[in-house]
């Protein structure tokens, strides 16, 4: 019988970047770098974010109360577009890895599409955000890839859906 450990599950079972190799791949930096470890695991790639309450957007996008003179005092909540971001560092993690893109090559993806992108739960800062990369085409000039993310909550042990999208590159 098959192994039917759900992918969330594997990710320390697969080939770990560490943040310091991820950095090599992304030309991202300061605040706009998220992930923190990626796991490759066969044809998907795993991608960890833990979310902290220093992080650059927690001040402004639905702040806590305290920071808050406005009616919505929810916050504050990781913002679906740096999910989305998030995703798309991870995918050029993976097209990279699997081009065989030294890490000293110039070279990177940028947006081309995000399509079907959808939101189920959100993240806050103390919740693991873990998100998983297929590619489904990838060539030196573009790359199409369907992402899913799950948020785990402190002191829960099942992650909750979190988000969907699909996202195409084209190489620079």
């Amino acid at each position: 019988m098959a192994d039917e450990s759900p992918w969330w599950s594997t990710f320390e079972s697969g080939r770990i970047i560490e943040q310091a190799d991820i950095k090599k791949l992304l030309p991202h930096r300061g605040d706009m770098f998220f992930l923190n470890r990626a796991s490759i695991i066969n044809d998907t790639i795993l991608g960890e974010l833990i979310l902290k309450d220093t992080d650059f957007w927690t001040s402004g996008h639905f702040p806590v109360p305290e920071q808050n003179d406005g009616p919505f005092k929810i916050g504050p909540i990781f913002p679906g577009v740096l999910m989305v971001e998030s995703s798309a560092q991870l995918g050029i993690v993976f097209w990279r890895s699997r081009m065989g893109i030294e890490a000293t090559a110039k070279k990177t993806m940028l947006f081309k599409s995000i399509e079907k992108a959808s939101f189920n739960r959100e993240a806050r800062p103390g919740d693991r955000l873990l998100i998983r990369c297929s590619l489904n085409k990838a060539g030196l000039r573009l790359m199409r890839c369907e992402f899913e993310g799950v948020v785990f909550k402190p002191g829960e042990e099942e992650p909750h859906p979190s988000f969907q999208c699909n996202i195409a590159g084209l190489s620079v």
